[in-house]
């Protein structure tokens, strides 16, 4: 098996590399000096394309493969691991729940604008009690008429005070362990 690089993901590679080293190196420092979200990087930076990464080019991705993506990540934690962690959210882990499960209206409300740059996303799955074990989540939903009534709380949520939708995992069935977990596309404002 050949473990190099294809001369597409070369230049990809050289790409993304001077595009970290002109716009995020640079502000590293003053991003984590400050402890504010950069929204005048964040725009500069959405602006050239890379949060549709992994999506298929009709809806605004770059259809990138899992080694692309990997180059990306690793050169975006170069320049700077907070503003990375944001931008990976967006573009992936706060994006792929929509992308693979949303209807075709929550992904114009959400997932195509968020490709964009025009929306942030985020996942909420941790919790005090549970950590990283998804099977002992303890946020409940429960079906109220046409609503669903989420009671429980998350943390570490990366992009959660600048979030403007999150995927929440929530049981719905306890009785039915993992299988009763159900993700929620929760959008900024909902009471």
């Amino acid at each position: 098996m050949d473990f190099a690089l294809t001369e597409e993901q070369e230049f990809f590679k050289k790409i993304i590399t001077d595009t970290v080293d002109h716009l995020i190196v640079p502000k590293a420092r003053e991003i984590d000096e400050k402890e504010e979200f950069p929204w005048e990087l964040w725009r500069e930076f959405t602006g050239l394309g890379y949060l549709g990464l992994r999506y298929p080019e009709e809806i605004g991705g770059m259809n990138a493969d899992p080694v692309t993506a990997m180059i990306f990540y690793e050169q975006m934690a170069r320049g700077s691991v907070g503003f990375a962690q944001s931008v990976i959210m967006n573009a992936l882990m706060g994006t792929y729940f929509i992308y693979r499960f949303g209807t075709e209206e929550m992904k114009k409300r959400c997932l195509y604008p968020a490709i964009r740059g025009e929306k942030i996303a985020t996942m909420c799955f941790t919790e005090d009690q549970s950590g990283s074990d998804l099977a002992a989540t303890r946020t409940r939903a429960e079906k109220d008429g046409n609503e669903w009534v989420i009671n429980g709380t998350k943390m570490w949520i990366t992009n959660g005070p600048i979030a403007d939708m999150a995927t929440v995992l929530a049981t719905t069935d306890i009785a039915k362990g993992v299988k009763g977990l159900n993700f929620f596309l929760v959008e900024k404002g909902t009471p």
